[in-house]
């Protein structure tokens, strides 16, 4: 699956992405926050309902997109800080680092865009 990017920005230690809010966003930001290395509890709820009984994500569903407007989420750990923010009609996906990972990210990311 692919997405269309709108902008980047790269330096050496913060990367920023921007994309437009589609609800396939949120498959492509599992799976490049599994690509970083972040767990599975980590990312596997992103943009997920979750049970009300059992408090796990259901994993057959998805929230919508447009329904997440101003909204901020935010993931960690040792090599990144990664905040993804929801606007009313674009997505940033905000990447930060202490070393430069730069390229790294950019091999990834570019699995997910649309040419």
């Amino acid at each position: 699956m692919k997405i269309k990017l709108l902008g980047i920005g790269k330096s050496e230690k913060h990367n920023h992405y921007t994309f437009p809010k589609r609800q396939e966003f949120f498959e492509i930001a599992r799976s490049f926050l599994k690509e970083l290395g972040f767990k599975d509890y980590e990312w596997i709820s992103f943009g997920r309902p979750c049970d009300k009984k059992w408090r796990e994500p259901l994993l057959n569903k998805e929230n919508r997109i447009n329904a997440c407007v101003d909204e901020r989420h935010v993931f960690g750990n040792e090599e990144y800080f990664i905040e993804i923010i929801f606007g009313k009609e674009k997505v940033f996906v905000l990447i930060h680092t202490e070393k430069d990972r730069q390229q790294k990210i950019a091999n990834i990311m570019k699995k997910y865009i649309k040419k």
